[in-house]
Parts: C-alpha cells; structure tokens; sequence
C-alpha cells in the first residue's frame, strides 16, 4: 500500500486489519486524532477521505456482509453485498473529530485479501519473467495481465485472447520509459511465448496475434520449481536431479533412472527410496505380459503425483513456519528484560528530542544501556530479522501452493 498510494494508504490499511471491520466515518476520525500531533506525517481528514475512496474504488477495501436473522433459524447468515464506493462528507468528519460525537455510520468495511491476493501473483509472474528474459519482458508481462484483467476473470485457468494491437498501443504510450519494448514488441512477444516458461500462449492470428495468459499453467511452472528447491534442501543436489529426471519422463522403471541421472548405481537407490519415504514421488505396479510359457512380469514404474507432492511441501512449510514463530518467541522471552529496557530508553530520548533538550543530557539517558547490552540485543535483533525473513519465504511458497490446489486437479 505505501509504494502504490503512499504513507495515508498504509496507515488506513494497518488500522483497518487491526479493526476486522469498521464504519467508514470511525475509522478515518480514529487514525486522525490518533496522528493529529504527529507534524512529520502530515496526516489530515482530507488526505484520510481521498485515499479513502481511492482503495475502495481500485478494490483493496470492500463492504464487510451484513447479518441476516432469517426466519426460523435462530442462528444470523452472512449476506455479501456489492461494495458502492462512498460520498463522505468532510466537514461531517472534521467535526465528529473535534467534538466526539457518536458517529452515526452503519456500512462496514474490510480489507479485500482477494484483491491483494492478486497483486501478490501478478508481482511473482512478473519477477518470473524478469529474471528470465529482462524487465522489458516483465513490463510485457504487467501489459498483458493488465488487458486480462478487462476481459476475463481474475484466477480463471487461461485468459480471453490480448489482441497483439492493444500490446502495442500501450508499449507506445510507455515508449519514453521502455524504447526497447515499444521498437521490438513483436520480438519480445516471440520470445515470451517461447522462452517465458509457458506463462503466455500465441492463440490466433486475428489483429496481428492474439495472445491468452495461462494462469494454471503459470502456477505449475511455479510450484515445480519450488518441489525442486524443496528436495534440494531436504534431500541434496543430487536426489533433485533424479526428481528432475522422473518428472520429466513422466513414467520410468528403477533401473533407467540410474542412466539418466548418471549416478552410482547404490547411491542412486538409496536417493530414490528417500524421495518415496518423504512421498515426493510415487511408485505405479505393473505387470508386463507374459512370453510364450512364463509368468507375467511385475514392473515398478516411478513418477511424481505433483499434488500429493504439493500437499507433502505444504505440511512442511506449516511445521517451518511454526518452528520459527516459536523460535521467535523464545528468543523474545530470554531477552524480554533487555528488550523492556531498550524500548523505555527510546521512549524516552524520542521524548526529550520533542522538547528540545540538550543532546548531553541525551547522550546520558542512551549511555544507561552498556556496551555489553547493546552487543547482545544487536544479536538478538539479527536473529528476530533472519526468522521474520524465513516466515515471508515461507510464506510465499505456501502461496504458491495454495495458488496450484486452487484448480481442479
């Protein structure tokens, strides 16, 4: 929110998450009287109502449903409504903020996690494609999002068509910003349908080309190359190239896996045994017909059932991301003293720096933390950091997955 509608949109955001819901009118009086001091932000009830109106008008915020008592069921339903961008009204908030008053608000309003959900996918794609090809590449690919968004629905499997001439209608209006793309359009869209990992789909030649967004096929690509990463980490570089090997064979006996992922003999088994143990990949029985006489032939074929392997990588990132919440908390509590201590002290000189205050007598307030303490919560703090960075990796990986289990198998 504060990289695309600045700081005001990031306040609204975070109080709103806070509230579960909230009227429109207490909310923005809320936030206000709560920065109305604060002469570094900047905060006014006009700046509140503006980015207000913009994030329902973009969608971020949403009407929260309504309870409804139907008749004879003592237990109220949730009835979704369509959410009408609002008519507030200034100087009604201006003075419900200086006077108190109970605000007479009954819309509700929510976060819209779909909506952010979205953005959260478009910028994965984008950096996909990016680190792949080039940022002109990505920009293509934010323009081809973008005309999806106009005529198909959000997380449908594939896109409607994108006409090649609406392409290049908006790589002309950013030809200032990306001369590469406007002037070899017709090259990046080649290469994107052939290099960019299946992202984008040539359907048609009407209107110089015509071009759909494979979602499904999107999230896959996606998901494979975390199942890769997963093994790798799990098991080793070499037990990820025999997953490599059997998801690209689709179906292969036991000793062609050796051949292919040119391993010793042994310890290719001993790799293909722990990927069935960890259930990253599965084993299909078959039977050969028999020749002339003899007895028909049992033939084990290997292969990965990518969804059973996408549940197996879920259930290990929710026992990482519990691992490290806990571990976070632990390290909270050890250092709980230090971190009182350090909080007061900051509190304090944010004090005194308000009144002015000579930096000596500041000097002397922060010198009350001792060389050793600051030493160990500087170290506490890298820790806190690294963890908090392995919960947001975690927990894009789990978007993906959840991405992929959206659509039918």
């Amino acid at each position: 929110m504060k990289t695309k509608y600045g700081s005001v949109a990031e306040l609204i955001v975070e109080e709103l998450l806070q509230q579960a819901i909230c009227s429109a009118t207490v909310l923005l009086v809320t936030i206000a009287n709560k920065y109305k001091d604060d002469k570094v932000k900047n905060i006014t009830i006009i700046n509140l109502k503006d980015t207000f109106i913009s994030l329902a008008t973009a969608g971020y915020i949403q009407q929260a449903p309504f309870a409804e008592l139907k008749e004879g069921s003592e237990v109220p339903t949730l009835v979704p409504v369509a959410t009408i961008v609002p008519e507030l009204d200034a100087r009604t908030l201006m003075q419900a903020m200086t006077s108190g008053t109970d605000i007479n608000d009954t819309v509700y309003w929510k976060v819209n996690y779909d909506r952010f959900h979205q953005d959260f996918r478009d910028d994965i794609m984008i950096k996909a494609v990016t680190r792949r090809i080039d940022e002109n590449a990505g920009e293509l690919m934010r323009q081809l999002l973008q005309q999806m968004y106009l005529s198909s629905s959000a997380w449908d499997a594939e896109s409607a068509p994108a006409a090649a001439a609406d392409l290049k209608d908006a790589a002309r209006r950013q030809a200032a910003d990306k001369p590469l793309l406007h002037q070899y359009i017709d090259q990046y869209l080649k290469v994107l349908e052939e290099n960019g990992a299946g992202f984008v789909r040539r359907r048609g030649d009407a209107t110089g080309g015509q071009y759909v967004v494979r979602l499904k096929h999107a999230a896959t690509q996606l998901l494979e190359a975390v199942l890769d990463h997963a093994v790798t980490e799990r098991l080793g570089s070499e037990a990820a190239r025999i997953f490599r090997v059997i998801r690209s064979k689709k179906y292969i006996e036991e000793e062609n896996i050796q051949k292919h992922a040119m391993l010793a003999n042994k310890e290719c088994k001993e790799l293909t045994y722990k990927l069935v143990e960890e259930h990253f990949i599965s084993v299909q029985p078959m039977r050969k017909a028999a020749s002339m006489g003899g007895l028909a032939k049992a033939v084990y074929l290997y292969h990965v059932n990518i969804h059973e392997a996408a549940h197996v990588s879920a259930e290990l990132c929710h026992r990482a991301l519990h691992n490290a919440v806990r571990r976070g908390a632990a390290e909270r509590r050890a250092a709980a003293r230090l971190l009182d201590k350090q909080r007061r002290v900051r509190t304090i000189v944010h004090g005194m720096r308000l009144r002015g205050e000579p930096q000596q007598n500041i000097d002397d307030v922060e010198e009350t933390l001792t060389p050793p303490e600051i030493a160990l919560l500087q170290e506490v703090e890298k820790k806190l950091k690294q963890l908090s960075a392995a919960e947001l990796e975690l927990d894009k990986t789990l978007f993906i997955i959840n991405w992929y289990l959206m659509y039918p198998r």
